[in-house]
Parts: C-alpha cells; sequence; structure tokens
C-alpha cells in the first residue's frame, strides 16, 4: 500500500481573516480512480484513488510531522508483563490470533556466536489518534452497505494515513484550502464482486478534535476511472 498526501491551502492574512470553528470541517470537491500504465503501454492491475478534500480550521492545527510518534500520536500500545511484552498464548484471557490484535516482532539475535532472526508475536493495542485521515470503504451486501474491513479479509491496516502539518508557522491562524489524498491498491480487483461501493471520509487535528464526516454517493470504479 502506498499512501501519499498532498496539500494546497490558503493561509488568510491578518486584515481579513476568517472566523471557522476550531473542529476542523470538510467537504468533497471530487474524486476518482486513475490506472496506472505499464511500461509495455497496457494498463495496470493497480489504480490510484485521488480524492480531493476541501477544509477549514479555526487555529491551524492541522497536520502531523513524520517524527511525531511519541503519546497521544503513537501507533500502538504494548501491554507488559514485567518487562517483558505480553505474547500470543500468554494466558487463557487472550482473544484467538488475528491480524488486529497482535504484531509479529522480528529481531536478530546472537546465539552460540551465529546471528539468528527470532520472532514474538506479540499483544498490542491499536491508536487510531496515530492517524489524521481517515478512509473507510462501505460495500453493498444485501442492499444495505457495511464496512469492508481490511484486517479480517486482507490481514492488512486500512487506508488511514497522515497528512504533514499545514501551519508551518506554527502560530493560531484560520486555515482553508484543499487536501488531496492519493491512494494506489488494487481496488478493481478487491471491489469487483459488489455492486457498489461508498466512502466514508474524516480528519482530526492535534489536539484530537474530528470534523464532520462525509459519506460520498454510492458509486462503481469503472464508473470514475479516469484514463
Amino acid at each position: 500500500i502506498l499512501v501519499c498526501i498532498l496539500a494546497g491551502m490558503i493561509l488568510t492574512s491578518c486584515l481579513d481573516r476568517p472566523t471557522f470553528p476550531d473542529v476542523p470541517s470538510i467537504s468533497v470537491n471530487e474524486f476518482y480512480f486513475k490506472e496506472i500504465p505499464t511500461d509495455d503501454g497496457s494498463v495496470s492491475i493497480q489504480d490510484s484513488l485521488v480524492i480531493k478534500l476541501q477544509f477549514e480550521d479555526g487555529n491551524g492545527d492541522l497536520g502531523l510531522a513524520s517524527n511525531e510518534t511519541s503519546p497521544p500520536y503513537h501507533l500502538y500500545d504494548i501491554v507488559l508483563v514485567g518487562n517483558d511484552p505480553l505474547k500470543y498464548g500468554d494466558n487463557d484471557t487472550l482473544p484467538a490470533y488475528n491480524c488486529f490484535d497482535y504484531e509479529i516482532i522480528r529481531r536478530t539475535v546472537s546465539i552460540d556466536g551465529s546471528l539468528q532472526v527470532t520472532s514474538d508475536t506479540i499483544f498490542v493495542i491499536r491508536n487510531p489518534n496515530h492517524f489524521n485521515f481517515f478512509l473507510t470503504f462501505l460495500v453493498e451486501q444485501n442492499g444495505d452497505f457495511v464496512e469492508y474491513n481490511f484486517w479480517e479479509n486482507q490481514c492488512a491496516p486500512p487506508f488511514n494515513g497522515r497528512f504533514f502539518n499545514l501551519n508551518t508557522q506554527g502560530d493560531i491562524r484560520p486555515l482553508t484550502g484543499e487536501l488531496r489524498y492519493g491512494v494506489l491498491s488494487s481496488f478493481r480487483l478487491l471491489f469487483r464482486n459488489y455492486p457498489s461501493i461508498k466512502m466514508q471520509l474524516q480528519i482530526q487535528d492535534k489536539a484530537l478534535n474530528k470534523s464532520n464526516i462525509l459519506v460520498t454517493e454510492a458509486f462503481r470504479i469503472d464508473e470514475i476511472i479516469r484514463r
């Protein structure tokens, strides 16, 4: 999964600054899928989803730097038993193995003078606040739309991500502009058996204030492909 985020914005001047709530708000400008050609000119099985959101925020605390991984922006918590992490099978209260509750940690150690790779399956508590852009796919099943669970179906994380700090000066100021979010994957193969899908979108600021939730109209990927 490759996620890249671009942002274009307007930092308003002192003379004509608008007043926005400190909780961010978003609306959809447009979204589409872009086919990716291969070197021989054919179409790759991969495609690129591009989402363009209009955003507003009253105090400008939008975005996370790549090195902002300390609490509350860490990826997950590890449960310790003494000084050791709690591992799969350590006790009967732990859930059965699944990709969401466990991480496989590999490390290289010296055993009898030779380097060997060992692995531990540790229990983790994932932290949603590691991300500030939340993308959920809803798939149509029997006339209803339900969340597609990437952890269960693909043993992979969903397409949440991070966008960088939009207020580079770091002062308190209103921000408005367009946030462009790009995801590279094989969506046509992934969702080909569903009549239609929707996307649910939300962003979050540094103070952990979540924006309004947007849900797109139902669509099929072939309907919004740009070649």
